[in-house]
């Protein structure tokens, strides 16, 4: 397998450990650093002086090149404008597009291009991996066939992700720990704990994430008067994300745009209680007043009122908890989660090996 994508990001370093231990010989291609990264890598290195829109496609001739020697079965490229604009111009139609949300939620609405890149990309891909409903719809609404595209969530490793019991008593302690950038609004969290603290004078929250607007947030913090009881404690390794969840009650994410977040359902599996968006990829996780809250984007009151609603409502959170946990169960398991996917790459492997020629061509 020739995996594609942001050497950095723990969702491409998961997927290329579960293909390994599943029998794959894989190699991974970024433009990132990849610092121990679970399989063999190799970085590829173009200036980063030049602006994206052209620093990636100027890698398509080293990965043709590379492709040609290592001869994959499967190519496998994550992320629609850099990495899936890199397969497209390099492969023919037998190689699979994983995309990831925003790349197909909102970099399209930014210009006319960004529109025309996302379409090229996705008509390029035989198959592209969606993980929610919503983004489906919006994949084929680019003319991509409903056949040649698989939906699924990216699951959760419920062995380290679970509730832990011993979490403290007092609170609520409140987590959200999505990126710091516009799209997922941190700010609004922020503002509205200062209603939250007020009601519940042993409120805390913690920020976990970095990103662009990683200053302006912590000048918002400052400026609010319960900063004293809110921590950015930065970007959060995946392996001590467990630990985090289960220190917490209440997890918030105030985004604006979302497919299917890892995020929310690592919380769901540790036990906490959500308070999200009331966006259309939420609602395929949470039911308002049973299994969390949805509150409309950007309303900081009414993020407020829900957190203080929730926590005074005890028979509401023991609900939402077995709710959750069976969902992530029954829906949300890793390994199971990924067995569409597997099918998928082990039908290519063997298509491959029947018609030797049929997953190598290039243009």
């Amino acid at each position: 397998m020739l995996l594609l994508g942001d050497a950095r990001q723990v969702h491409l370093r998961r997927w290329a450990s579960h293909f390994a231990q599943h029998g794959y010989d894989v190699l991974t291609l970024s433009l990132e650093d990849g610092d121990e990264f679970p399989t063999p890598f190799r970085r590829i290195r173009i200036t980063s002086l030049l602006p994206d829109a052209l620093r990636y496609p100027l890698a398509a001739s080293v990965v043709r090149g590379i492709a040609g020697s290592f001869r994959p079965h499967v190519v496998n490229a994550h992320f629609v404008p850099n990495y899936g604009m890199i397969a497209a111009l390099v492969f023919g139609r037998r190689w699979v597009l994983s995309t990831w949300g925003s790349d197909v939620m909102t970099d399209p609405a930014k210009s006319a291009f960004h529109r025309w890149r996302v379409g090229f990309v996705l008509r390029r891909a035989g198959w592209v991996t969606s993980d929610a409903a919503v983004m489906t719809e919006r994949i084929r609404d680019f003319g991509v066939p409903v056949d040649r595209i698989l939906t699924f969530p990216y699951g959760v490793d419920v062995s380290a992700f679970h509730p832990e019991r011993a979490r403290a008593t007092t609170g609520p302690r409140i987590v959200t720990n999505r990126k710091l950038e516009d799209v997922y609004s941190v700010e609004t969290v922020i503002d509205a704990f200062a209603a939250v603290r007020e009601a519940l004078p042993d409120a805390s929250l913690t920020v976990a994430g970095d990103g662009s607007r990683g200053a302006a947030l912590r000048g918002r913090a400052q400026r609010s008067p319960a900063a004293a009881a809110i921590t950015f404690v930065g970007a959060v390794d995946h392996a001590r994300m467990p630990a985090l969840l289960q220190s917490h009650h209440v997890y918030v994410s105030a985004s604006r745009s979302d497919t299917t977040s890892v995020s929310l359902l690592e919380a769901m599996a540790c036990g906490l209680f959500p308070v999200v968006t009331d966006i259309e990829a939420n609602r395929e996780w949470i039911v308002d007043g049973e299994s969390g809250r949805l509150v409309p984007p950007g309303e900081a009151t009414r993020l407020a009122v829900a957190i203080i609603d929730a926590w005074r409502d005890s028979e509401l959170r023991e609900r939402a908890l077995r709710i959750n946990l069976r969902a992530v169960e029954e829906r949300a398991r890793w390994e199971e989660t990924m067995r569409p996917v597997q099918a998928l790459f082990d039908e290519m492997t063997a298509g491959a090996h029947e018609h030797p020629g049929a997953a190598r061509r290039t243009r």
